[in-house]
């Protein structure tokens, strides 16, 4: 997807939250980043800048940026031109160094940001370019909705309005009808991205709207962009093109009416978002159903499944046994062998931009993501493979870009595709003995070369090719490194070209349908294999007579094979493709023969510090509303860099319990494996003091403080296959200087607490947890604090806290065990601290000094409802667990403190995708003989991304 979903709806809530907020208090608004990840420090930084707009890009990225700075300004004005307005100035980064297929387009601060290396999916037209025609049409829709609620101090307001008012199934829906409509493909053209929703009506299960847009953990789902797309083309099909600019016209006129979409909506259609919705859904859902017919094909499901399965890319090997790729949401993805209509499970695999694997009779090889320990926007592919034979796995490859690894039947050569930092592509052979990289043939500058397949004889290999003429299959002959296409260039859909014999067997799309199909390489006849209504996908093997390919259903890609000595084949034409396209505005071809070519630019350095005091917005939350605990009123200025390595933060707090304000001044800065955060505080404090005989009598006083800050981290992340690995170093000092005490004759009271000095050394190591699971199969977490004061005289004292916290399988899938024990051992200035997590119920008993505690739980899924409460919340799943909680072992003879049991349930509020909420009820029994009440309730609200 283009739109990073988690950061973007993070975004939207604390900014809706603002708004809200904003209906009691009248400071202003508060800023938020969209993701906390940096590109690697060694980065090199330039730039093009130009009256509309600014492209950042790494060094590696020069040659390729001119062409692309070429195209924004025509892009800039498809996105923009049938709103009405001229978009202001924006910041475009390249992050050419993360391979994820990703991007987004922010405020606070403004800017797009395109993760722009193209990954091993097929698609329909170039990667980059239609990324970009995306992304920028949400800087349209910011600009034409809440234009002119702009920074230094109100960006946050600016797009809180923006995600409050316009849905999200809109905004997106919108920007893949525009990137569709400028350029050859784009997912509106892809019959491919429409048949979840396709082969759920046609199985009858016509999901709500709420369902569909805000998804399901038990059933497949079409995503809030499918359906977005599908209600906008209804939208525009009935009611003109121009009836998009009316709605922003009317929603921007109205930025305070409650419910304003809703309200724009029915002012120009007579229906609100739920009408729009059904009338779509049937409208296309008859539509569909002309089309289908009754099917007659060879399935193979195993039976096994509770819930939807994919069984991606069958193969088999000599012996004839089939292997597959299995995703479904209550499994971590793993490669299987099917047997006797059951799935068993070989191995699990790690993060993958796309299901995909490749044997022969002696190994698997697939690839996987890695990412740099320390900076999350420098990620890699490398290439793995697992002998059958031994059950071992290695790396073929260390911090590489290479994609989609064929074997060859020797066991001697693995072929792959490499991209490189200008977006490059070319085939690369690895020598599985010397593991020596070869490059075999290099593509020419905009040719993208995608999934290859090698010839049984091992001397070609078919591939997809994308370029700016189209798409097309191409024949590598690996003797003299030459290749040639094997159709005309178009907009056709290729996916998974294999070798049958003298032929090669592909998926492309006809009729609105994707089905299999077979070029005879002898006289260049093309013929249909499969007349699938839904879409047969990923033919992946051939064993001399018999095909392996994926046949979609309802609930999910399932494994078909097919004789081909029983099939008649008969001539078709592929070339001519009709397009999926419901918005019958974009049914013309766009055409590329006007679109300006590569010019010369500038190309200057560019320096991150430029934006350091690059102030954008109001807040009225010290934290982001990261937390609702303890909140305290005030107002801050925030500003970022455009490239997340630094932040500076300017405010003002107010105490409502203390009665007490603070100033407060904040730097941080990432760039580096240290994140450094430098800081300072005035603030007001409520003291203690006993007076009196023998100190019977407690009084207040108040007083002033200087505190300054320092903290220094390096969090560390990496992943190895399914395991998730977490570890860093913290480290903490501060100065306080205190004054202005109303007590003047106040004894043994502290002007100066000068530099105590905090550590924390952790590590985690955890499974990967499937869609299902509450906690991760199996983890290990260890966290080690320590706390001293060495340099203020007359303050002694230390401790020690050890928090450790292990996850292990329940009896039942999704189920888990979860056990945290936690140790701390403190004297002097430390003696009275508690610094582990405290057992149920702690509150409502007399504890004497806590040690240690030793917290037990059992989690457990209940169901899976997804219930709609009208248009305010909808209800994913229900879960328990069972509690034991233990403190001081030593001294209680292994009697718990308190047990109990407590119900929560996962929901989304008013259709918003994201926060997930959750709200928890919990009963804890106190088993201590000082407890006020034996049966305490306790009650949660949280929420998470």
């Amino acid at each position: 997807m283009f739109l990073r979903q988690k950061s973007l709806y993070k975004y939207i809530f604390i900014s809706i939250l603002t708004c809200i907020i904003l209906t009691i208090y009248t400071q202003q608004v508060k800023a938020q980043l969209f993701d906390s990840d940096q590109a690697s420090s060694k980065t090199k930084w330039r730039q093009i800048n130009e009256a509309r707009f600014q492209l950042i890009f790494p060094q590696e990225f020069e040659k390729a940026a001119p062409l692309l700075a070429s195209q924004i300004n025509s892009m800039l004005d498809n996105a923009s031109k049938d709103l009405g307005i001229n978009p202001r100035k924006i910041s475009i980064i390249v992050q050419e160094n993360h391979i994820e297929q990703n991007g987004f387009a922010q405020l606070a601060p403004r800017k797009v940001e395109l993760f722009s290396t193209p990954g091993p999916a097929s698609d329909n037209t170039n990667w980059l370019p239609n990324l970009v025609q995306h992304e920028l049409r949400h800087v349209a829709q910011f600009d034409k909705l809440t234009g002119k609620i702009k920074g230094p101090f109100f960006e946050q307001l600016a797009l809180a309005l923006y995600g409050l008012h316009l849905p999200a199934w809109y905004f997106e829906g919108d920007a893949v009808s525009i990137e569709t409509q400028f350029s050859n493909g784009g997912r509106g053209r892809s019959s491919a991205w429409m048949v979840p929703l396709k082969a759920n009506m046609v199985a009858g299960k016509n999901y709500s709207f709420d369902k569909n847009i805000l998804g399901s953990f038990k059933d497949i789902t079409p995503s809030y962009y499918l359906t977005g797309y599908l209600m906008n083309s209804y939208l525009s099909n009935n009611f003109g093109y121009p009836v998009k600019e009316k709605i922003m016209d009317n929603m921007r006129k109205n930025l305070l009416r409650p419910f304003n979409f809703n309200v724009a909506l029915k002012k120009e259609t007579d229906m609100n978002s739920q009408a729009l919705y059904k009338q779509s859904m049937k409208a296309y859902k008859g539509t569909w159903e002309m089309h289908i017919k009754p099917e007659q094909e060879d399935i193979i499901s195993p039976k096994n499944d509770r819930y939807f399965s994919h069984y991606y890319l069958p193969q088999t090997n000599g012996s004839g046994e089939i292997f597959t790729l299995v995703e479904s949401p209550d499994q971590v993805s793993h490669l299987a062998k099917i047997e006797q209509n059951s799935s068993k499970k070989l191995f699990k695999l790690g993060y993958q931009l796309r299901p995909y694997f490749h044997l022969n009779d002696n190994h698997i090889v697939w690839d996987e993501i890695r990412r740099d320990a320390r900076f999350g926007k420098q990620t890699y592919n490398i290439i793995r493979i697992y002998d059958i034979k031994t059950k071992k796995t290695k790396d073929l490859s260390k911090n590489s870009r290479f994609y989609s690894p064929v074997i060859d039947s020797n066991s001697e050569n693995v072929y792959v595709v490499h991209v490189d930092q200008t977006n490059v592509s070319s085939l690369v052979k690895i020598n599985l003995e010397t593991l020596d990289v070869q490059e075999v043939v290099q593509m020419p500058a905009d040719f993208q070369l995608l999934q290859p397949a090698l010839h049984p004889k091992n001397n070609k290999i078919v591939a997809i090719v994308l370029s700016q003429k189209g798409n097309n299959l191409i024949e590598i002959d690996l003797e003299s490194k030459s290749w040639e296409p094997l159709f005309a260039w178009s907009n056709q859909e290729f996916e998974r070209p294999i070798y049958a014999g003298e032929s090669v067997i592909f998926k492309a799309q006809k009729d609105q349908k994707d089905n299999i199909f077979r070029l005879d390489l002898g006289n260049g006849s093309v013929s249909q294999v499969t007349f699938s209504s839904l879409g047969n996908y990923s033919p992946s093997s051939y064993d001399g007579n018999t095909l392996y390919y994926n046949s979609y259903k309802f609930n999910g890609q399932k494994v078909g094979k097919l004789r081909l000595d029983s099939v008649k084949f008969h001539p078709v034409k592929i070339d001519e493709n009709n397009p999926a396209i419901m918005d019958r505005q974009l049914n013309a071809i766009y055409s590329l023969e006007n679109q300006p070519q590569n010019q010369d630019y500038q190309i200057k350095k560019y320096n991150p510090l430029s934006h350091l005091f690059n102030f954008h917005s109001l807040s009225i939350s010290a934290n982001n509303f990261e937390s609702f605990d303890n909140y305290r009123p005030g107002i801050f200025w925030i500003a970022n860099d455009l490239l997340n390595t630094s932040q500076v933060k300017l405010g003002y707090e107010y105490d409502l319990e203390r009665e007490k304000s603070s100033y407060s001044a904040e730097v941080t800065y990432q760039k580096y494996y240290p994140k450094f955060t430098v800081s300072y505080e005035n603030r007001g404090l409520i003291g203690q003091a006993k007076v009196g005989n023998n100190g019977t009598q407690t009084i207040n006083f108040d007083y002033r403080e200087h505190v300054y800050m320092l903290d220094m981290q390096i969090p560390m992340v990496k992943y190895r296959g399914n395991v998730i690995y977490s570890y860093g170093l913290n480290f903490g000092t501060s100065y306080q200087k205190r004054y202005d005490l109303s007590m003047d004759n106040l004894r043994n009271f502290r002007y100066e607490i000068a530099f105590p000095l905090n550590y924390q050394v952790y590590l985690n190591r955890n499974w990967r947890r499937s869609q299902m699971d509450l906690i991760p199969k199996w983890g290990q977490n260890i966290n080690i604090i320590y706390r001293h004061v060495p340099f203020t005289s007359g303050m002694t004292g230390n401790i020690w806290v050890l928090k450790s916290n292990f996850y292990f399988p329940g009896f039942f899938r999704n189920h888990g065990f979860q056990a945290r024990l936690s140790y701390q051992n403190g004297y002097g200035q430390f003696a009275n601290s508690n610094e582990l997590p405290m057992v149920g119920g702690w509150a409502h008993f007399k504890s004497e000094k806590v040690d240690n505690t030793l917290l037990l739980n059992y989690r457990f899924p209940i169901a899976y409802p997804d219930w709609s409460i009208g248009p305010l919340g909808y209800i994913k799943r229900f879960h328990g667990y069972l509690f034991t909680d233990y403190q001081n072992l030593e001294d209680s003879g292994f009697s718990p403190a308190s047990y109990g049991v407590g119900l929560s349930m996962d929901f989304n509020l008013m259709r918003y995708k994201l926060p997930d909420f959750g709200l928890g009820g919990k009963l804890s029994y106190i088993n201590h003989p000082s407890a006020r009440g034996k049966v305490v309730p306790s009650f949660s609200f949280s929420y998470s991304y």
